[in-house]
């Protein structure tokens, strides 16, 4: 409707004549990934704390939102090149 043409011409103009954009770059991708690992981590160290015990885990807590506010504060200053090894390490995961 706003093009004020039908959606079979739309389409076919669209496809034809249609430009495909990337919504993301490797760095924001490989920032994303980053961040699911991280969320992963998070989700496993709240589920030892209920088993074990809140104080069994707590420096691994600390650590990991130390790290995700690293991240977070770097991708909204634009300066999404954080370390990749900094920032999801397979071994702090208890």
């Amino acid at each position: 409707r706003k093009a004020n043409r039908k959606l079979a011409e739309y389409i076919r103009e669209s496809a034809l004549n249609g430009v495909v954009v990337s919504g993301h770059n490797a760095e924001t991708v490989a920032i994303a990934k980053n961040l699911i690992g991280m969320a992963n981590n998070l989700n496993q160290l709240t589920k030892l704390s209920h088993q074990r015990g809140f104080h069994e885990t707590h420096v691994y807590v600390v650590d990991l939102l130390r790290r995700l506010k690293t991240v977070l504060v770097e991708y909204r200053q634009g300066n999404s090149k954080p370390n990749p090894s900094e920032m999801n390490r397979r071994e702090d995961t208890p």
